[in-house]
């Protein structure tokens, strides 16, 4: 695999053509689609079905350019990084935060914290916990919000907020009126359940593990859209409060039993010196998550 190869795929992926990409990258349309037949012998996949003369990106071809929007990410950190550097401006602070605690809690916690303080540059990613993990680790990100289990944090996690999982549902559900909901209440319901890399998603699976049967019907999804689904009565979500008030959804929410514990953390490198202004923001953010009801 040659670096031109896969700036060819990835102009192809963004310009939604050969002709655009050809444009972009200064070259023939040939040159980018011998280019793009390269790419396909050296990763021994289909990334594009010929159609006419469009080129329509195959499942594959989508999968590997969120892998390469990666790699252009850091390479777009370098850059911004080396001009910061060059030019001699402040440090810029990197945030990595996961879906459900970006609205409100980070945007109120921003805007709180850096206000108009115009020495201060941000760069703001939305990511999953894995993925913000690894960039922290690397020392790519200088703090993270992440969805995690406890046993999960580290000496450099600070516990944001942590409460049971519950059952999320439309007012007019069957089991609306319920006090708790159980693994065998939901077994003739379709059930809203979060990605397989979820902690909460384990649990999960370990609590209906014990039934004799499973649920007639899963919908696998984000926290978030388990939560819309659930408002909109398409089935009940086993979610935590914070993604509900994240997603703004009208639902009832019921303890679920077993007990699962749902926790937030904010994370930094290991070793990372002190910046004032992070300790300030995630102390913002554990103020107004434990304030969420």
């Amino acid at each position: 695999m040659k670096p031109r190869q896969v700036e060819a795929f990835r102009g192809v992926m963004m310009a939604g053509g050969v002709t655009a990409a050809a444009e972009a990258m200064n070259v023939t349309q040939p040159a980018v689609s011998r280019l793009i037949r390269d790419l396909e012998d050296a990763v021994g996949m289909t990334l594009f079905e010929r159609i006419g003369a469009r080129l329509v990106p195959t499942i594959e071809a989508t999968k590997l350019y969120g892998e390469v929007e990666r790699l252009y990410l850091g390479l777009d950190q370098i850059a911004q990084a080396a001009d910061d550097i060059r030019l001699h401006k402040n440090t810029v602070l990197r945030i990595g935060s996961v879906t459900s605690v970006v609205r409100p809690y980070l945007h109120r916690a921003i805007i709180d914290t850096v206000g108009e303080r115009l020495d201060i540059p941000l760069v703001i990613d939305v990511e999953n916990s894995r993925f913000i993990w690894d960039m922290v680790e690397q020392n790519r990100y200088d703090l993270g919000f992440v969805f995690s289990s406890p046993r999960m944090a580290d000496k450099n996690a600070v516990l944001l907020h942590s409460a049971s999982a519950v059952a999320a549902m439309h007012a007019s559900h069957r089991l609306a009126s319920r006090s708790v909901i159980t693994p065998a209440d939901l077994l003739d319901d379709r059930v809203l359940i979060p990605g397989r890399n979820s902690p909460l998603r384990l649990a999960l699976d370990r609590a209906f593990s014990g039934e004799e049967h499973q649920p007639v019907s899963t919908m696998e999804t984000s926290m978030l859209n388990c939560c819309y689904f659930a408002a909109a009565g398409m089935g009940v979500g086993i979610v935590d409060e914070i993604s509900l008030r994240s997603a703004a959804a009208d639902a009832v929410a019921i303890p679920f039993d077993p007990k699962i514990e749902v926790s937030y953390f904010a994370i930094r490198p290991a070793g990372a010196e002190r910046i004032a202004v992070l300790d300030e923001l995630i102390g913002r953010m554990q103020e107004y998550m434990k304030c969420q009801n």
